[in-house]
């Protein structure tokens, strides 16, 4: 299922607070007051992909109390599919009865007969999200960077994190888009269009190989290609045809040539966490810290501009939030709002996708 959010926001310049939080079992790699770059390991988990319990008493015949000296794995030691982890002999040396390992790993412990096994251990690296300084570490827990810089909440994305030179292709929003304009400045790029993304584009991006991909808009019919973009990409206005918000166009041409981030990580809820990018500007005052998962969300009782058609520039209330994304004409599932639109019939909500509307603070 595809969500896509409230249409993207700006915050020019402020302190943003990024928790990472970490695997049981973490390894810490950072320091407190430790500058990092986005990207770089804060820790490093190894977690057993399985355990396995192997009742060798049982597999033998034998009494758990005799089944040490017919270990032939003990704890500690290497094993892989099919290793003999125990053996009895039979009568007169013949029809000799043997364990065997169900999975690759190592023998953990042999308690009461029983042998406990554990399954290869898979690496996770917990990554830096921003640039910035480490301002807090709990091992058991969580690790917090801090950055200034100015953020921009997108509509929707999908990819991972990238972290690269911002490449503004375009010199104003607009509704058509050109393609075949990449060369080889691109390449390693984190590309912005004020247009709506379309497959020969999108192939073009692929074919010169961009770190990442910010557009306005997209048609739901081109969310099969993205699979094959080894490469995040963000929508500023969500799905359909819809040029770049001039502000938001305006925001990023600014800082056109500078390194970025475009964190399109998903989350479990998606009221939480939203695509962004960010921005980092050390040298910038700073006008606030917040955590950057402690948005406001929608709410019934407040104001908003509606996007879409046939509405499109009005203003309305929220009345309610359904818990559950619904299905729009386009064939994307998306969360919403009902809104009560000012020149409406009281009472007439219609409900309109959050990538489609703008909140009035």
């Amino acid at each position: 299922m595809t969500h896509v959010y409230a249409r993207a926001r700006i915050t020019p310049s402020t302190s943003f607070r990024r928790v990472h939080w970490l695997p049981r079992g973490s390894t810490p790699r950072v320091l407190e007051n430790q500058i990092v770059k986005a990207a770089d390991p804060l820790a490093i988990a190894e977690v057993a992909s399985e355990h396995r319990i192997v009742d060798i008493a049982a597999a033998l015949g034998v009494a758990p109390e005799q089944v040490e000296p017919l270990l032939v794995k003990r704890p500690g030691e290497r094993i892989m599919v099919g290793d003999v982890l125990a053996q009895k002999p039979g009568f007169l040396g013949f029809r000799m009865r043997q364990v065997e390992s169900p999975i690759d790993g190592r023998v953990i412990v042999v308690e009461d007969g029983k042998m406990l096994l554990e399954g290869k251990r898979i690496r996770t690296v917990v990554e830096a999200t921003v640039p910035g300084r480490v301002i807090s570490v709990d091992p058991e827990s969580r690790i917090v960077v801090e950055t200034t810089g100015a953020a921009v909440d997108l509509a929707w994305g999908q990819g991972g994190l990238s972290w690269g030179t911002l490449k503004v292709m375009d010199s104003a929003p607009g509704l058509e888009t050109e393609a075949g304009r990449f060369n080889i400045d691109h390449r390693g790029a984190i590309v912005v269009i004020g247009s709506p993304l379309t497959e020969e584009f999108l192939r073009g991006a692929i074919e010169i190989r961009v770190k990442g991909l910010i557009a306005a808009s997209l048609p739901a019919s081109l969310l099969p290609l993205l699979n094959d973009a080894e490469f995040p990409v963000g929508v500023t206005q969500g799905f359909g045809r819809m040029a770049m918000s001039r502000t938001i166009f305006d925001l990023l041409s600014q800082h056109n040539g500078r390194e970025v981030v475009l964190d399109t990580g998903e989350s479990s809820d998606w009221r939480d966490r939203r695509p962004e990018i960010i921005i980092p500007l050390a040298s910038q005052r700073r006008e606030s810290v917040r955590d950057v998962r402690e948005r406001r969300p929608l709410a019934a009782g407040q104001r908003v501009r509606v996007l879409q058609a046939p509405h499109t520039g009005k203003i309305g209330t929220v009345t309610s939030v359904p818990p559950e994304p619904r299905r729009l004409p386009s064939g994307v599932w998306a969360p919403g709002a009902v809104v009560e639109i000012e020149d409406m019939e009281p009472g007439k909500g219609v409900f309109v996708a959050f990538a489609n509307l703008e909140q009035l603070d």
